[in-house]
């Protein structure tokens, strides 16, 4: 009997709606319009609590998919050494590094973010290419490669623009504006910036319409709704918003024109991560079997505990007091989520290839499950216990979260300093002691009356991360005691720390000129006037030390 021809595949993975919504991005289009008009409400009245906690619940079992598929089973393992091993291996170097060092740290958050547009724009393209092959659309040779190029180019679109001087939390989920891991951009000239803008975004718009017109050639528009809804996805996070920034069009819509851009980035990264959910977890019930809807449970829980494991573990490795230096708030969760994005990256980059044998043969041509592949993998016996370690990674991430937004966030507000800093104590046994919290509860104690009980909280700010604002308050705290060897220690230390302003210089001076240090008085006067000459008062206080100092007034 001849063997019969294999069954065609299915247009659709889950179905036309689901498949629409979640993995074309079709929710956020509807997000979009919400935003739009409601945006402000949402944010301030509750949505930069749950936005942030959502996204945890969701990016968090993405990052834990890829775990699962490249490390639980052994010929992945092997298959895929060179990432799974030898990559991941250079990764922790570089993030045991970057812990001590803030440049290392800073190349690495550069890396991060200049990759992170390019790995979504990636996703975005394969899936419309599943799609066009799941139809039989003829595409190949001339049509893919504009296809490809018309994703290339938004994405060489964000790259001119990050490395030019744009926002970078327009680009990725991310704040580090307090911390001691910095964006390092290219420098890209401005002028020549913007003309490699310009000629990008003519090379994009002509061939995306390029693109859409040679598909319509070759397919009715009702086959090429999640391709073309793929395309306009990818326009909706990046090239549109991008260009409207770049030529100042204001268009009144909350997630374009909100300087909250880490914010309404959420919103991207969260429907990246569903989509990548959506696809990882049919492909995962198709390779147990046909039959197996009940493991979406198990499927969900695996990878929602690897997830937290990459997540939390590093952390606590790499804490003040471990290896590291850096300050959970002070660089250390940016540096650590920069370092969990790599390692994603990388291993996404090499597991899920549509030319892979037995991907394809997955997503693309069967609709049956192979039934070569088991049905789940050999169990171990460190099974139970790589589960168990998951598990508990989990409540920290989530406890954690819970403990810093609600706990933590309402006894600061309430001005609660003794429920505050019980709160921070729990913090900081996993890790996660926070310097700018130290300092808001050092204020708090201060408004109490407490100046002893402030001074310790903010000298446990400063040994988290040192800063400017830290030290002034130690300062205001001796000044209150007339400690003015204190004094004179915290603001040359704020000085150093910010030596371009001028009133941490006045005010080092007036405490030099009270210790009788006239001639160290006059240099720091000297300073202030210098970098602000209009503020008269510092060419007064430079000429009284000078006459303390004995020396004439005049040139």
């Amino acid at each position: 009997m001849a063997n019969a021809a294999p069954l065609p595949a299915a247009r659709w993975l889950y179905g036309p709606w689901r498949d629409l919504l979640i993995g074309c991005g079709l929710w956020y289009v509807g997000a979009f319009a919400l935003l739009s008009f409601y945006g402000e409400p949402i944010r301030e009245h509750g949505g930069r609590l749950w936005i942030p906690f959502v996204a945890l619940l969701i990016s968090t079992p993405h990052y834990g998919a890829t775990l699962v598929r490249a490390y639980e089973r052994r010929e992945d393992r092997r298959a895929y050494a060179l990432f799974t091993t030898w990559a991941t291996l250079a990764l922790l170097v570089f993030l045991a590094w970057g812990a001590r060092d803030a440049w290392v740290g800073s190349w690495i958050l550069t890396v991060y973010i200049t990759w992170s547009p390019w790995h979504y724009t990636g996703q975005n393209y394969g899936l419309a290419v599943m799609f066009l092959r799941r139809r039989g659309v003829a595409f190949e040779g001339r049509g893919k490669r504009l296809l490809y190029a018309s994703f290339a180019l938004s994405y060489a679109l964000t790259f001119l623009a990050l490395h030019a001087g744009a926002s970078t939390s327009h680009y990725a989920p991310v704040r580090y504006d307090a911390t001691a891991i910095h964006f390092l951009s290219l420098g890209l000239a401005p002028d020549w910036g913007r003309a490699a803008l310009i000629l990008v975004a003519v090379a994009y718009g002509a061939v995306s319409l390029l693109t859409v017109a040679l598909l319509l050639r070759r397919a009715r528009l009702a086959e090429l709704a999640p391709t073309l809804g793929l395309m306009g996805l990818q326009a909706m996070w990046f090239s549109v918003p991008l260009l409207l920034r770049t030529w100042g069009v204001n268009t009144g819509l909350e997630p374009w024109e909100s300087a909250d851009g880490a914010y309404y980035f959420l919103w991207i990264a969260t429907g990246h991560a569903a989509q990548y959910l959506w696809i990882t977890s049919w492909y995962a019930r198709r390779e147990a079997g046909e039959g197996a809807a009940s493991a979406a449970p198990r499927y969900f829980a695996k990878v929602l505990l690897a997830g937290a494991a990459i997540w939390t573990l590093p952390s606590l490795v790499f804490a003040p007091g471990a290896l590291g230096r850096l300050s959970f708030d002070g660089g250390l969760a940016i540096l650590v989520g920069a370092a969990v994005n790599l390692h994603h990256f990388v291993l996404d980059g090499a597991i899920w290839k549509l030319r892979d044998g037995r991907v394809a043969r997955i997503l693309l041509r069967s609709r049956e499950p192979d039934p070569s592949a088991p049905i789940r993998p050999p169990r171990t016996r460190l099974a139970p216990l790589v589960w168990a370690a998951g598990g508990l990674c989990l409540a920290i991430q989530l406890g954690s979260k819970l403990e810093t937004d609600l706990r933590l966030r309402g006894a600061l507000l309430a001005d609660d300093a003794p429920r505050a800093r019980a709160s921070l104590e729990r913090l900081r046994a996993v890790g996660r002691d926070s310097a700018q919290a130290r300092i808001a509860l050092g204020r708090a104690l201060e408004r109490r009356g407490d100046r002893g009980s402030a001074l310790r909280e903010y000298q446990r700010s400063l040994a988290l991360r040192e800063s400017a604002s830290a030290w002034v308050l130690v300062a205001g705290i001796h000044t209150a005691t007339q400690d003015w060897e204190g004094v004179a220690h915290a603001y040359a230390r704020a000085a150093e720390l910010s030596p371009d302003q001028d009133l941490l210089h006045y005010e080092l001076g007036k405490a030099l000129l009270r210790l009788g240090r006239a001639a160290e008085a006059r240099d720091a006067f000297a300073r202030a006037a210098e970098l602000n000459p209009e503020r008269g008062i510092h060419d007064t206080m430079l000429q009284r030390a000078e006459r303390a100092a004995g020396k004439p007034d005049g040139p």
